[in-house]
């Protein structure tokens, strides 16, 4: 029987693989938090607010989500790489938000239709303006949705492969990508791979947990009327 040793984890140190570790942890975080920040607004408006073009708006962004990103990554690339966005951080948040916003604002619209209106009017008759009536009732009442689609949001960003593997430079490589620097011209670290695909998983994986609860409420939110 092999004795039990910490020498993969140790490779990871050695390896760098850290540092992607690191560039997926800022990119997950700015993504959701940008992703939740532009389009829990564009949820509510959505599901409150009756404008010219909604139906068609609604239906685009139903589309983009559909689309897969194989078909338009060499025309966003042409187009990051005018704007000096390929290798950056910027450019990384601005491709995923490509993909993600529209996500969150159709995962989200349902969980504010599910916010009786009654109560949104209730509180414009006491005084509220609108956007107080959206922070301190709507808002509320929405948040558990609002943190599964978030949570859902922020798994998509750290497991993201595609997109990084064209976009990314040498500094801002996530560790999906960074993984692969475990396969050599000859070799392959296994067990160095095993370690780093380990600390992939465990982060999406305690998150799950704590948030549980709060997530399966938020998916099932609406389900059931009554």
């Amino acid at each position: 029987m092999s004795a039990v040793t910490l020498d993969n984890f140790r490779a990871l140190v050695g390896n760098g693989y850290i540092k992607s570790l690191l560039n997926s942890t800022i990119i997950t975080c700015v993504t959701t938090a940008s992703t939740l920040i532009l389009g829990v607004p564009a949820d509510y408006s959505f599901a409150r607010g009756r404008f010219p073009g909604r139906r068609f708006l609604g239906v685009f962004l139903l589309y983009s989500r559909m689309v897969p990103p194989v078909i338009f990554i060499i025309p966003l690339f042409l187009f990051f790489h005018r704007l000096d966005l390929v290798g950056n951080f910027r450019g990384m948040v601005l491709a995923y938000l490509t993909g993600l916003l529209p996500f969150t604002v159709w995962m989200s619209a349902s969980y504010f239709h599910d916010v009786p209106l009654e109560l949104e009017e209730a509180a414009r008759i006491d005084g509220c303006t609108r956007a107080q009536a959206f922070v301190r009732i709507v808002l509320r009442l929405a948040l558990p949705g609002i943190v599964s689609v978030g949570l859902l949001v922020a798994i998509a960003s750290w497991s993201e492969y595609f997109i990084p593997l064209i976009l990314a430079g040498p500094t801002t490589t996530p560790a999906t990508v960074g993984i692969v620097s475990f396969i050599g011209v000859d070799t392959i670290n296994w067990g160095a791979m095993c370690a780093g695909a380990l600390a992939l998983i465990v982060p999406v994986f305690v998150a799950t947990l704590l948030a549980q609860r709060g997530l399966l409420r938020g998916l099932t939110a609406g389900a059931i009327e009554g």
